[in-house]
């Protein structure tokens, strides 16, 4: 087999990205009546553990801006995302509700322009296990949040085990192509992380239905302290 070169590479992450910006583009007038249910105990669960009460958020993949509504008034929230179609419902939410408070633009998850130790809170809400590149956009995340600062991760992330983790293998291909992702697996983020010296797992919460979402709290320490695992 031969190896993937960094411009094949490219060209295949490019490739996922149109492919999702051509799925959010169908999905974008009904994203928020068929998951606004299914996804309130997780954006319940991300605001909690984001214990921003102030303070620069970053929410990567702000898609029609469920969560825009959630924020204290105090924060000061950017949000990113590469469909121009969910950011147009989530600008009509920023301007019925009168959230003067957040800044909208298009950005890539695994390139931001932001200079480093920019934001108190970095939010991925179902968005990581999307990407091309996940690692690249972790490390993204923990270049630009300031040092003490929060990183909040939430998905379908399992570990691969079991019935479920069968029925994803075989999903796999289909949902991949339509932009999706349904193999991202638990070990890949505990690996990311272990590897961060200056990266502490702080939570990892199991979310409705079912238990299916998870939500992870990151902290950005220089001093990190030994977490359990949340396998164990």
């Amino acid at each position: 087999m031969l190896p993937v070169t960094g411009a094949a590479r490219s060209r295949s992450q490019d490739n996922l990205i149109e492919r999702q910006r051509r799925a959010y583009r169908i999905w974008a007038p009904v994203y928020d009546r068929l998951y606004a249910g299914i996804l309130a105990d997780a954006h319940g669960k991300i605001i909690e553990l984001a214990s921003a009460e102030s303070g620069r958020v970053l929410e990567i993949g702000v898609g029609t801006g469920l969560l825009l509504p959630k924020y204290s008034r105090k924060c000061h929230v950017t949000g990113i995302d590469i469909s121009d179609e969910m950011m147009a419902r989530a600008r009509e939410k920023i301007a019925a509700q009168g959230l003067d408070q957040v800044d909208l633009r298009v950005g890539n998850a695994q390139c931001l322009e932001f200079p480093p130790n920019s934001f108190d809170v970095v939010i991925l809400p179902f968005v990581l296990t999307l990407l091309p590149d996940p690692e690249a956009a972790l490390d993204e995340c923990l270049r630009v949040v300031k040092p003490e600062g929060t990183i909040v991760i939430a998905g379908k992330i399992g570990d691969g085990a079991g019935v479920v983790g069968l029925a994803e293998r075989i999903m796999a291909p289909f949902v991949e192509a339509i932009g999706w992702s349904a193999a991202f697996r638990s070990q890949r983020l505990l690996g990311w992380i272990d590897r961060q010296p200056c990266v502490e797992l702080v939570d990892w919460l199991s979310s409705a239905p079912c238990g299916l979402f998870k939500v992870i709290k990151l902290r950005k320490s220089y001093e990190r302290s030994p977490a359990p695992s949340p396998l164990a």
